[in-house]
């Protein structure tokens, strides 16, 4: 997690989750296929769907344009409210066991986003 993000609000944080999540899912799936990623936070899908945001969020918006035009594939952030998201609710408040209850497979991972996303390490 970023010690000197561009934005220090929640929605920076929602909004960083989302590109880490992109990154992620886009080296697991072939060029051409669809992703769908799901957000409790409005905002989030706005800044996705619109592909413009305030100052700060220009760096998050330009690495995920620069990955999907990389690998062709045709996302979408959808919006799905907290109290039906009862797994991501639980992984956010740091309750593992209780999102394990949920879904007894679940693979839970520890997680650094890409430090790219955030303009580090490009010239």
């Amino acid at each position: 997690v970023p010690v000197h993000p561009p934005v220090s609000d929640i929605f920076f944080f929602e909004a960083l989750c989302v590109a880490s999540a992109i990154h992620d899912a886009l080296s697991r799936i072939s060029p051409g296929h669809r992703l769908a990623v799901f957000t409790d936070s409005l905002d989030t899908v706005s800044i996705f769907s619109s592909l413009s945001g305030e100052t700060g969020y220009n760096q998050l918006l330009l690495f995920v344009v620069d990955l999907i035009l990389a690998t062709e594939v045709d996302f979408r952030v959808f919006h799905i409210a907290g109290d039906r998201n009862i797994v991501a609710d639980h992984l956010s408040r740091n309750k593992a066991r209780e999102a394990l209850s949920c879904v007894p497979r679940l693979r839970i991972l520890p997680f650094e986003p890409p430090r790219n996303a955030l303009g580090e390490g490009q010239k």
